[in-house]
């Protein structure tokens, strides 16, 4: 399932201070109680906007990736804990 929002939806949801400060406490209860998840979308957020499959862009993908995987496994047992 795929969700999209409205471009001046968005714009007008990121002009109120109170919606960002829910959005903000949104993300943060994703990644803290969903880790995981959290790190899907970065992922999928990373493969969606390769702009070229350059071998450059590729390999820095890949470490940027790999940088998150290690982040997530480091700070896992931390993210359990807070949740």
């Amino acid at each position: 399932m795929t969700m999209t929002i409205d471009k001046n939806a968005w714009q007008e949801l990121m002009k109120d201070a109170e919606s960002k400060k829910a959005l903000k406490s949104f993300f943060k209860e994703i990644l803290l109680e969903e880790p995981k998840f959290f790190k899907e979308i970065l992922t999928e957020i990373l493969e969606e906007n390769q702009v070229s499959g350059s071998d450059e862009q590729a390999e820095r993908r890949k470490k940027i990736e790999a940088m998150i995987d290690e982040d997530f496994d480091k700070y896992d047992e931390v993210f359990k804990a807070l949740a």
